[in-house]
C-alpha cells in the first residue's frame, strides 16, 4: 500500500480561542490555555476551518520566452470559521470596542489566536506568533428556521522573522 492511513485526520471536534496580545501561550499541547483567553464557543462544523493564501507572482522572462525567476511579494495569510455562538468573545470579534449597552463602528483590535482541532488523542494548535485582526466576513442573517451564523475571517500577520504560527501536537497530528 503506498501511503499511511494514520496520517490522514477527520478533526471531530474544535474551538478559536482568543487573547489579548499579553496572553500566556500553553507550554505545550497537552496544557490549558490561562484565562486569559476566551472560547469563541460552538463553531460550524461542515464549514471548518479555511485557509487561504494570497501573494503577489510575476514570472521573469529572458528573451525567447524562457521563465528565468518568480518575484513575489505581498503575502497574505487568512483563516476563516463560522461562530455559532452570541457571547462576549464573539460580540468582541465582531463589535471590537463595543459595550453590552453600545454598538460602535468596528476597528479590528490586535489579537492573540489559537485553532485548536482534536480526533481523539491527536491534538493540532496553531497559536499566532505575533497578531490577528478578525472582521465579520458577509451578512449576518437572523431568521426562525436557521441558527444565527457569524463568518469570520481573521488575518494573521507573521513576525519580523516571518513566522505565523507557532504550532503545538501531539503524534499524529
Amino acid at each position: 500500500m503506498a501511503g499511511d492511513p494514520t496520517n490522514a485526520s477527520l478533526w471531530t471536534d474544535a474551538d478559536v480561542y482568543v487573547g489579548p496580545l499579553s496572553a500566556t501561550n500553553p507550554a505545550t499541547v497537552d496544557d490549558p490555555f490561562s484565562v486569559d483567553w476566551g472560547l469563541v464557543g460552538l463553531l460550524d462544523g461542515d464549514e471548518g476551518y479555511t485557509e487561504s493564501r494570497d501573494e503577489d507572482k510575476d514570472d521573469k522572462y529572458a528573451w525567447g520566452g524562457i521563465l528565468v525567476r518568480t518575484s513575489r511579494a505581498h503575502f497574505k495569510l487568512t483563516k476563516s470559521f463560522t461562530a455559532l455562538e452570541d457571547n462576549e468573545t464573539t460580540r468582541s470579534l465582531i463589535w471590537p470596542g463595543s459595550t453590552e449597552t453600545e454598538i460602535i463602528v468596528p476597528r479590528p483590535a490586535q489579537i492573540k489566536m489559537a485553532f485548536e482541532t482534536r480526533e481523539g488523542d491527536k491534538v493540532k494548535r496553531l497559536i499566532t506568533a505575533q497578531y490577528a485582526e478578525v472582521d465579520l466576513d458577509g451578512d449576518v442573517q437572523e431568521n426562525e428556521t436557521d441558527l444565527t451564523a457569524y463568518s469570520l475571517v481573521a488575518t494573521i500577520f507573521p513576525t519580523s522573522g516571518k513566522v505565523l504560527f507557532l504550532r503545538q501536537f501531539t503524534a499524529g497530528a
